[in-house]
């Protein structure tokens, strides 16, 4: 299975939470606002509540009905009425027309509401807290914060597309002698299962190749695949210093692991405790086949090809390009070691 590249996920997550803000701020802002239905007179701004009382005024001078202008203002709270009739008269004041100013007070008067006190005098303003002035920076921050991620996650990925496109220049290849040919069928024994070539390039930072065993009638036996096991170093392309062959055997319902170490990885202890729960460690070298066994399988892992990465890390240290040939054969009951 391939593993996840972590940048695409990342990028994608936080891409999905601002398409997700900007499409609810649209829809609950735009498309669907809030609208309030059904209102009462109560629910009106202090000012709105003013103008309606002295609408209520009017209509009491007319027809002098006081139940309908009992009910019109029935569910108001004692200090609501009383501040709506102080704000009509001081509007009313302020206008200079007396006439309506005496209609709200006689309105007052047969409802038995009086004028508001005057308004105690305001205090001084308090100086802000402390959290009230680190509000705003602490929002410039995180928004600063949020454009810088964004902008490291895009340049990380352009950077790795265009290490991937560039092509990179062959190092020196490490072993000289060339590798036995891979073994060939010649209606002798049962022929392979499987012969399967897999390539590794300095760069693929989600190498993990798998192959499926079938028989020749396409029935499902098991799985034998390569995958990074282990990095050093920093930076990017990751240096792979090791790789794990796997045979998986669907009768044996185990997975045999070996893991290929450059020489630096395996001539060095804490990298080959590190490793050892993985699997049985073979230095990776042409010429020195690598056998997987199980109960009714067995795959032979070939080195073709092996070229080690240049750079500041130790010499030998990861591999820039290395091709594996497997070939799987089921196992006879009598079947010995591959010689």
């Amino acid at each position: 299975m391939k593993k996840i590249d972590r940048t695409n996920l990342l990028v994608g997550m936080v891409a999905g939470l601002i398409v997700g803000l900007l499409l609810g701020m649209l829809l609950f802002w735009g498309l669907f606002p809030v609208k309030w239905t059904d209102a009462h007179s109560y629910d009106l701004a202090p000012d709105a509540r003013a103008e309606y009382l002295a609408l209520v005024a009017d209509s009491y001078k007319l027809d002098r009905d006081l139940a309908r202008v009992s009910s019109l203002l029935e569910l108001w709270t004692p200090e609501e009425k009383q501040q709506a009739v102080t704000d009509a008269i001081a509007m009313y004041e302020e206008e200079g027309r007396t006439d309506k100013v005496q209609a709200v007070r006689d309105l007052a008067m047969v409802l038995g509401i009086s004028e508001a006190p005057p308004p105690p005098p305001a205090p001084p303003a308090k100086a802000p807290g402390l959290v009230d002035r680190l509000r705003i920076p602490c929002l410039v921050f995180i928004v600063v914060l949020l454009v810088l991620a964004l902008a490291w996650i895009g340049l990380r990925t352009v950077r790795k597309r265009q290490a991937a496109a560039v092509p990179r220049p062959s190092p020196t290849v490490r072993v000289a002698p060339p590798p036995p040919p891979a073994e060939e069928w010649e209606g002798v024994e049962q022929p392979p299962l499987g012969h399967f070539i897999t390539t590794y390039q300095l760069g693929e930072d989600t190498y993990d190749e798998s192959f499926s065993i079938e028989t020749p009638m396409g029935e499902f036996l098991g799985e034998c695949g390569v995958g990074i096991s282990e990095t050093i170093g920093v930076g990017e392309p990751d240096k792979v210093t090791a790789f794990e062959v796997w045979l998986f055997d669907k009768s044996d319902i185990r997975t045999v692991t070996k893991v290929l170490m450059s020489q630096y990885a395996y001539n060095d202890p804490n990298l080959r405790a590190k490793l050892a729960p993985k699997g049985e460690a073979v230095l990776a070298m042409p010429g020195t086949p690598v056998i997987l066994e199980t109960s009714g399988l067995q795959v032979r892992a070939d080195i073709t090809e092996l070229v080690y990465g240049e750079g500041d890390l130790p010499a030998n240290s990861f591999f820039s390009r290395l091709t594996i040939e497997l070939v799987a054969r089921a196992k006879p009951p009598e079947a010995g070691d591959y010689t």
